[in-house]
Protein backbone atom coordinates (compact mmCIF):
# COMPACT_ATOMS: atom_id res chain seq x y z
CA UNK A 1 0.00 0.00 0.00
CA UNK A 2 3.02 2.23 0.70
CA UNK A 3 4.18 1.67 -2.90
CA UNK A 4 0.65 2.56 -4.34
CA UNK A 5 1.14 5.93 -2.13
CA UNK A 6 4.41 6.84 -3.74
CA UNK A 7 3.42 6.36 -6.98
CA UNK A 8 0.48 8.24 -6.46
CA UNK A 9 2.41 11.21 -4.68
CA UNK A 10 5.22 11.08 -7.81
CA UNK A 11 1.89 11.21 -10.02
CA UNK A 12 0.14 13.91 -8.88
CA UNK A 13 3.85 16.08 -8.60
CA UNK A 14 4.04 15.42 -12.05
CA UNK A 15 0.69 16.94 -13.18
CA UNK A 16 1.70 20.22 -10.72
CA UNK A 17 4.55 20.66 -13.45
CA UNK A 18 2.16 20.28 -16.17
CA UNK A 19 -0.09 22.94 -14.86
CA UNK A 20 2.99 25.61 -14.19
CA UNK A 21 3.68 24.69 -17.71
CA UNK A 22 -0.14 26.08 -18.04
CA UNK A 23 0.56 29.28 -15.66
CA UNK A 24 3.22 30.49 -17.17
CA UNK A 25 2.49 29.63 -20.94
CA UNK A 26 -1.44 30.26 -20.13
CA UNK A 27 -3.20 31.83 -23.38
CA UNK A 28 -5.00 33.65 -21.08
CA UNK A 29 -5.88 35.01 -17.42
CA UNK A 30 -8.77 32.37 -16.67
CA UNK A 31 -6.28 29.44 -18.40
CA UNK A 32 -3.41 30.95 -15.40
CA UNK A 33 -5.92 30.94 -12.41
CA UNK A 34 -7.36 27.68 -13.32
CA UNK A 35 -3.93 26.31 -13.28
CA UNK A 36 -3.02 27.99 -9.93
CA UNK A 37 -6.15 26.80 -8.29
CA UNK A 38 -5.53 23.28 -9.96
CA UNK A 39 -1.79 23.38 -8.67
CA UNK A 40 -3.68 24.40 -5.12
CA UNK A 41 -5.86 20.94 -4.97
CA UNK A 42 -2.75 19.04 -5.75
CA UNK A 43 -0.41 20.40 -3.23
CA UNK A 44 -3.41 19.32 -0.82
CA UNK A 45 -3.43 15.92 -2.01
CA UNK A 46 0.54 15.81 -1.70
CA UNK A 47 0.28 16.66 1.78
CA UNK A 48 -2.63 14.13 2.21
CA UNK A 49 -0.17 11.04 0.67
CA UNK A 50 2.68 12.35 2.32
CA UNK A 51 0.90 11.74 5.79
CA UNK A 52 -0.28 8.64 4.69
CA UNK A 53 3.27 7.24 3.78
CA UNK A 54 4.73 9.16 6.89
CA UNK A 55 2.07 7.50 9.28
CA UNK A 56 1.61 10.76 10.83
CA UNK A 57 -2.43 11.66 9.35
CA UNK A 58 -3.62 14.11 11.69
CA UNK A 59 -1.04 16.44 11.74
CA UNK A 60 -1.22 16.59 7.86
CA UNK A 61 -4.82 16.66 7.48
CA UNK A 62 -4.69 19.90 9.64
CA UNK A 63 -2.75 21.34 7.64
CA UNK A 64 -4.40 19.75 4.08
CA UNK A 65 -7.57 21.34 5.70
CA UNK A 66 -5.79 25.05 6.29
CA UNK A 67 -4.27 24.77 3.41
CA UNK A 68 -7.78 24.46 1.26
CA UNK A 69 -9.35 26.72 3.30
CA UNK A 70 -6.57 29.83 2.40
CA UNK A 71 -7.00 28.73 -1.30
CA UNK A 72 -10.87 29.32 -0.95
CA UNK A 73 -10.08 32.78 0.23
CA UNK A 74 -8.08 33.36 -2.26
CA UNK A 75 -10.19 32.26 -4.66
CA UNK A 76 -13.29 34.33 -3.69
CA UNK A 77 -10.90 37.69 -3.57
CA UNK A 78 -9.69 37.00 -6.94
CA UNK A 79 -13.36 36.17 -8.60
CA UNK A 80 -13.99 39.51 -6.75
CA UNK A 81 -11.54 40.92 -8.17
CA UNK A 82 -11.65 39.64 -11.65
CA UNK A 83 -15.90 40.57 -11.84
CA UNK A 84 -14.95 44.07 -11.36
CA UNK A 85 -17.27 46.89 -9.99
CA UNK A 86 -20.55 47.21 -11.51
CA UNK A 87 -22.49 50.33 -11.96
CA UNK A 88 -25.99 51.06 -10.72
CA UNK A 89 -28.64 53.80 -11.76
CA UNK A 90 -30.06 54.82 -8.68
Amino acid sequence: MDLIFKILMYGTIFIIGVMLLRVFRGPSVFDRLNGMFVIGLDVIVVLLLVGYTDGREAMYIDIAVSYGVLGFITSVIVAKFMGGKEKHDD
